[in-house]
């Protein structure tokens, strides 16, 4: 497949008129499904024709599937993160940038499949829909469900489908890669070396000389100048809203007894146990590919089981001692209670068209054929009404309660559908007052604006831009919002007077760092002509601190550069020490560093199953590093266009 992948990748000439047919077929049929003159979307990948542009191909990443990508990226950060999310952070350009060139080598990948002659049926994008928790209930795929969630998701079926046929194609050439990558024994041991490698160390620190607050108004404005986007306010908005809660609905409903008695009536098998229908089953197992006289031959043994069965069911669990099913066969053939569903479409047919005590004919399922015995109904209880009233009852005044709340809810939609700019309506149609927020950030308010579901209504196009209502805002189950912005401000920049101080702070920070910088990279280049760390250390008046046993990965975060500072530093020759460096602390100070041994593992005791497991993981890798290979490439070769307005 990875030869086929490369050979297509480059097409020799010889190949290209079968390419440009190929090629224009291909071309025709992807049209039909992305219109030209669309325009609605951030990027565009295009793969190139091969001869007078024919077989041109390409794929848009449409404006509605990267927000959806970026809600739900923002969604995963922040369940993964908890307070620890920055909202802020998230929503810079930089970050959202990262997540389109995402979505823009997916796209790539997709056309190098397509280029590739990958195709996925409909049967795999069925089966790959059919894997998803999402869809099922009680462990079956639900249809209702189903369609539930991908309009939920802003998809039609043939919208989603198509979605998942892109996502397995760019899923299959990416394993094919990742599959391929190839790391011997050797390799392995080599990375674990790596990997676990301790190094000692000796430091001097270099601190921040002390702060000096002088400096002059020119050194100040050139600062703030070069420096402005560090003194600029967050932007800001207002908003009014209609808040409706379940305290607004009459809670004093008057309980009708016939109708409790309806409910009880309907929903009788909610208050017991529903029958049950137990069943035996006698297997005569039929092997995958077996032949036709195999076949027959099972055939023919199920059916003389089941005439003895059906002349005589009192022996049924006598004859089950021959079932090919290991797991019944020792307790009769018992399969327990039976519901529709369990064994498929086949067996439901077979077996509820049977009356108690009844044996069907041979049932062919798909490991063989199988004899059915119904050995017995068990009646269903209910509970009598008397015993279920006040369950009854409490179920129907939450279900009135709910009721009369989407009543009022649905009132307020639709007064701002009759006047989509104010909330006056909305407000006078619920008798609600119209309330109003203190100004608020995307990243945080107070009151009803610190949740995350106000705030980001709030700022969204329709709402901010537009000064639309926004739609209804569901914050729990009967409490909902319709907000309506009524003051913005954008982010400016402070005036210099307004931060004169906080810039004069900053500037003498900054001075006192570049001090340290320049003492340490001094102390660097005095080591570096021949002095020793201690001789460096002694003619300061401080101490060398030693750190053994130094690994790759830093006790803190804030650590790491220091850490990866140390493992760039070359390794002690002759008995003379190691290389030596700087790195920066997290407060502006600098450590001066010189490596005085390299400590490498006993991986002499290594089980061969952690040397497989080592050689899997590697070969993982390298197949990684090929797949952002493959992509480059492809990148190279086709066009990507990106709508820098519609970001």
């Amino acid at each position: 497949m990875l030869q086929n992948i490369r050979e297509n990748s480059t097409g020799p000439i010889a190949k290209l008129i079968l390419v440009m047919i190929i090629a224009v077929m291909a071309f025709f049929g992807y049209e039909g499904l992305n219109p030209p003159g669309a325009g609605n979307y951030v990027a565009k990948v295009t793969k190139p024709g091969k001869l007078l542009g024919y077989g041109e191909d390409s794929i848009e990443v449409s404006v509605a599937d990267y927000s959806r990508r970026v809600d739900q990226v923002r969604q995963q950060q922040r369940q993964q993160q908890g307070e620890a999310f920055d909202a802020a952070a998230f929503e810079k350009p930089e970050n959202k940038r990262r997540i389109l060139e995402q979505m823009i080598d997916e796209a790539v990948l997709q056309l190098g499949a397509q280029q590739a002659g990958i195709r996925i049926s409909d049967t795999m994008i069925r089966e790959e829909i059919l894997k998803i928790d999402a869809f099922t209930v009680d462990g079956k795929f639900d249809q209702s469900r189903y369609q539930l969630a991908i309009q939920q998701l802003g998809y039609t079926p043939v919208q989603f489908e198509e979605r998942i046929r892109q996502d397995l194609m760019t899923r299959f050439i990416a394993d094919e890669y990742v599959s391929s990558g190839i790391a011997s024994d050797s390799d392995a041991i080599a990375m674990r070396k790596l990997s676990e490698q301790k190094r000692d160390l000796g430091y001097i620190e270099v601190p921040l000389p002390a702060l000096d607050p002088n400096a002059t108004d020119a050194e100040l404005t050139a600062w703030y100048n070069s420096h402005k986007s560090d003194y600029r306010t967050e932007e800001t908005v207002t908003v009014e809203y209609v808040e409706l809660e379940q305290n607004a609905v009459q809670t004093d409903i008057t309980v009708d007894e016939s109708v409790l008695r309806s409910r009880y009536e309907d929903q009788k098998a909610q208050y017991g146990t529903p029958e049950q229908r137990v069943a035996s089953h006698i297997l005569v197992e039929v092997p995958a590919g077996a032949s036709a006289a195999a076949e027959a031959t099972a055939k023919a043994k199920a059916q003389g089981l089941a005439k003895q069965a059906q002349a005589n069911p009192g022996i049924f669990a006598e004859l089950a001692k021959a079932s090919d099913d290991l797991a019944s066969k020792d307790a009769g053939g018992d399969l327990g209670p039976i519901e529709k569903g369990i064994f498929g479409d086949a067996f439901d047919k077979a077996f509820f068209a049977l009356k108690p005590g009844q044996v069907s004919e041979p049932v062919r399922l798909e490991d063989g054929w199988h004899i059915l015995f119904y050995r017995e109904l068990i009646a269903g209880t209910a509970k009598p009404f008397e015993e279920v009233r006040a369950e009854i009852e409490a179920a129907y005044l939450s279900s009135e309660i709910e009721r009369q709340f989407n009543d009022l809810a649905g009132k307020m939609i639709n007064a701002v559908g009759e006047n989509a700019t104010s909330l006056e309506p909305a407000a006078k149609t619920v008798g609600k007052p119209l309330l109003r927020t203190a100004a608020f950030t995307r990243r945080g308010g107070e009151g009803i604006a610190a949740l995350d579901p106000i705030r980001k209504a709030a700022f969204s196009d329709d709402v901010l831009v537009e000064r639309r209502v926004s739609e209804l805002i569901e914050l729990e189950p009967n409490h909902v919002v319709l907000l309506r912005v009524v003051d913005h401000k954008p982010v400016s920049v402070l005036p210099f007077a307004q931060v004169k101080d906080v810039v004069r702070l900053a500037f003498v920070q900054d001075r006192a760092a570049k001090q340290a910088e320049k003492e340490a990279k001094a102390l660097l280049d005095r080591l570096n002509k021949g002095e020793t760390l201690e001789q460096v250390a002694a003619s300061l008046a401080r101490p060398v601190i030693p750190a053994t046993g130094v690994g790759r990965q830093a006790p803190v975060p804030e650590l790491q550069p220091v850490v990866q500072e140390a493992f760039r530093l070359a390794r002690p020759k002759n008995g003379k020490p190691g290389g030596s460096g700087i790195a920066k602390l997290p407060d502006g100070a600098y450590l001066l560093m010189q490596l005085k041994s390299v400590n490498e593992p006993d991986l002499s005791a290594i089980s061969p199953q952690e040397r497989k497991e080592m050689t899997g993981y590697l070969g993982q890798v390298r197949g990684a590093q090929q797949v952002a290979e493959y992509i480059k490439a492809l990148r190279r070769s086709f066009n990507v266009v990106i709508a820098e307005d519609r970001l």
